[in-house]
């Protein structure tokens, strides 16, 4: 059984939340109640889900070929704006230069609850489904499949696995991220998405 360990800007600290704040969350969530309360190591689940949320901190670039004779793009995923607090945390957070959801700042040296409840929402989810894993079907790119005179019909884009769900950025205050971004390679200019 893994050993939480939330200490606030802790050099070995391995989750923003304990299990008790996670049970308190799981209290106003009926949707993944169940997986949460029978899981057999729901501290692993909180300790991968503060991985993937500390992730976020990490610049991350995806090159888009794109058709003969396009150059293709990049593609800049979401990541926490500010700064980590201190030198010797192990965390993303807590941060510098953040604000609260009503636009105040917000203390350095606090885990906010937005980010507690995220990343209880992020555990619950990776339990009842873990969308970490390779979705072989998605990868190859196939969009539907017909029995009758046998059809396939592949996407003409790339696929893009998205490992964070909608519902944990959903909880988090807005100005805490950037954009998702794609940048121009050559002649091409594109839009914020």
């Amino acid at each position: 059984m893994a050993v939480i360990d939330a200490t606030v800007g802790g050099a070995t600290s391995n989750s923003y939340l304990t299990t008790a704040e996670a049970d308190a969350y799981f209290d106003t969530r009926t949707a993944l109640v169940p997986p949460w309360a029978s899981a057999a190591d729901p501290e692993a689940a909180l300790i991968m889900a503060t991985r993937l949320m500390d992730a976020l901190a990490q610049p991350f670039k995806t090159f888009v070929p794109g058709p003969p004779g396009d150059p293709g793009y990049y593609r800049v995923r979401r990541q926490w704006t500010g700064a980590a607090a201190t030198s010797t945390q192990r965390l993303a957070w807590p941060r510098t230069g953040m604000l609260t959801r009503n636009g105040y700042p917000l203390a350095s040296t606090v885990i906010p609850q937005e980010l507690k409840d995220a990343t209880a929402e992020l555990a619950g989810q990776l339990l009842a489904q873990d969308f970490t894993l390779n979705n072989q079907v998605a990868q190859q790119g196939i969009t539907s499949v017909k029995a009758g005179s046998v059809a396939v019909t592949f996407r003409d884009d790339m696929i893009f696995k998205q490992v964070i769900p909608d519902a944990v950025y959903d909880l988090l205050v807005q100005s805490w991220l950037t954009d998702e971004v794609v940048e121009s390679v050559g002649r091409f200019e594109f839009e914020v998405i």
